[in-house]
């Protein structure tokens, strides 16, 4: 299996992964071969590329945290607590129990690196992301080893409801190719406080929850917002979810900018250490991010292109790389010929 671009994508493709709209409905499901149609409505969704699998890369799998079944589930959360019709029926149990389950599963796959660029509706981007933020945070917390496992459940909550607040603001605002009034940017920046006052209002969450949620857009520095906190006054769960938080928004497709490449957006969180970040975080999530996911496409500095094989934990700079099409593989970090090679860019 490996990812594509959306304008690489052809009628005949078989799809490596099941694609969900922002609700968790299934749209299409892994196995599934691409038609005419099928091309036009991705490109129109906003996807930015999809996982597929082909002779080339049959054998290739790309590392998950969580489950496609969890993902659903998550998403399906999400999606109701935003939804006038649905959020009273979510029970605050029913929260942390996927909070949990999100939780064991990237325990689980606690010793592996973020290998994976997300098939995401660009519409539908905050319920993804709150999902997205949950398992980055989560593998965040963990790796920090100072967190129990009912602190990283708590953790998960959190991250999973950090943005609920911005269900009181118009989709039209949040998805704006144009510059915001004053009125609406105040809106937007309110959505912290608008989450917490929700949690408040219809949950019985511990504060360590509703104040993790308040203080996610808090900067170490103190130059965020909404009460301008700074450093140890800041949760750590908020402080762990702003840089789940930010590398997300960085590597996604969004209405109002294009994603940048998983290296771009670590290199502008390690470039705001202690400015918006917690230096001790950044230095352990930087560890765990691999710049150039497996199963991406990269250009080597020899004009040729190859996908990502397998990442060195210890030099992400340099990975495995299997050469198209011809399949010669090539460790850019040993072996005179793959040394010789550099990687220019990353297709995403």
């Amino acid at each position: 299996m490996r990812y594509i671009p959306v304008a690489d994508v052809e009628k005949g493709m078989e799809l490596g992964q099941n694609i969900y709209d922002g609700a968790g409905g299934l749209l299409w499901e892994k196995g599934f071969f691409l038609m005419d149609e099928t091309v036009w409505k991705l490109q129109n969704l906003g996807i930015p590329g999809i996982y597929i699998e082909d002779e080339f890369s049959w054998d290739l799998e790309v590392p998950r945290f969580i489950a496609p079944e969890l993902k659903q589930e998550a998403l399906r959360l999400v999606h109701d607590l935003f939804q006038e019709e649905r959020y009273q029926e979510v029970e605050q149990d029913y929260i942390q129990e996927v909070a949990g389950k999100i939780t064991r599963q990237v325990l689980a796959e606690r010793g592996r690196m973020y290998n994976l660029i997300d098939t995401r509706i660009s519409e539908d981007y905050t319920f993804f992301h709150s999902v997205n933020v949950a398992v980055l945070s989560v593998m965040l917390g963990a790796a920090t080893g100072n967190l129990g496992l009912e602190e990283l459940n708590t953790l998960a909550v959190v991250a999973l409801l950090h943005d609920v607040g911005k269900r009181y603001v118009e989709q039209d605002v949040l998805n704006a190719r144009r510059g915001l009034t004053e009125e609406e940017r105040l809106l937007v920046v309110q959505h912290p406080k608008l989450s917490y006052d929700f949690l408040q209002e219809h949950f019985d969450f511990s504060p360590e929850i509703c104040t993790g949620v308040l203080e996610h857009h808090e900067w170490y520095n103190g130059c965020g917002y909404p009460m301008r906190r700074s450093g140890y006054e800041i949760s750590y769960y908020a402080r762990i979810i702003k840089v789940a938080d930010v590398f997300d928004a960085l590597t996604s497709r969004l209405p109002y900018h294009d994603p940048i490449s998983p290296s771009g957006a670590v290199d502008y969180i390690m470039s705001n250490t202690w400015a918006e970040f917690d230096p001790d975080l950044v230095e352990i999530f930087t560890k765990k991010i691999a710049v150039y996911p497996v199963g991406c496409e990269v250009a080597l500095s020899d004009g040729r292109r190859a996908v990502v094989w397998e990442n060195h934990p210890e030099s992400l700079l340099r990975p495995i790389v299997k050469v198209l099409p011809e399949g010669e593989v090539l460790d850019l970090e040993s072996g005179r010929e793959g040394k010789e090679l550099a990687i220019l860019e990353l297709y995403m």
